[in-house]
């Protein structure tokens, strides 16, 4: 079952940060809902190449983390290190998922953007079962 999770949030890692790197490099398909927007359709957040760039080489970093920690590659860093490292990005990643803030999260406050349509279906489904699924991954005996 652990490859089967494994597996699965590899693939939602790699197309995060390949979708973030694409725009990062200048890709525009996708851009219009990839950030939080107001009510009144604005975004809420400045776009910028730099960040979309950041946002898809730590997508890259936790996939790598993931790897690592499957004994799919070899970090040069302790087990112990690996898993409370997964511990911390499935809290991420989940908190994402569950957030309170206005723009983003299931329980978001501004509902009738198209990046909130989004966000709904897409975005914070996906970070919720990432999250689980990396919480499982620290938690299974197969991933010690």
């Amino acid at each position: 079952m652990a490859s089967v999770v494994v597996a699965f949030c590899s693939a939602i890692l790699l197309l995060g940060a390949g979708i973030h790197l694409y725009w990062g490099f200048g890709g525009r398909v996708g851009a219009g809902v990839a950030l939080p927007q107001r009510e009144d359709g604005t975004p809420a957040i400045k776009e910028t190449a730099f960040g979309a760039m950041a946002v898809g080489l730590i997508l890259a970093l936790v996939l790598l983390l993931v790897l690592g920690f499957a004994g799919a590659v070899h970090l040069p860093l302790p087990q112990s290190l690996l898993k409370a490292g997964i511990i911390l990005w499935a809290l991420i990643f989940t908190a994402r998922a569950l957030s309170w803030s206005r723009y983003f999260g299931l329980f978001k406050r501004v509902r009738t953007t198209r990046f909130a349509s989004y966000d709904s279906w897409f975005y914070s489904p996906s970070c919720l079962l990432l999250g689980l699924g990396l919480f499982y991954l620290a938690l299974s005996q197969a991933a010690e």
